[in-house]
């Protein structure tokens, strides 16, 4: 019983981090022509 809870609940923790992704992809674009642009914040900086 306990070990198809858990196994449920990591189950539902992968389909929601699918959907995040999916929704995060459909906003973000880029094209061969003018690339999506890939940022990375440190403590200190933005790099882009």
């Amino acid at each position: 019983m306990i070990r198809i809870k858990i196994r449920r609940k990591t189950a539902d923790k992968v389909i929601k981090r699918t959907k995040l992704r999916a929704r995060i992809r459909k906003k973000v674009v880029g094209t061969a022509e003018r690339p999506r642009l890939a940022v990375f914040r440190s403590t200190r900086n933005l790099y882009a």
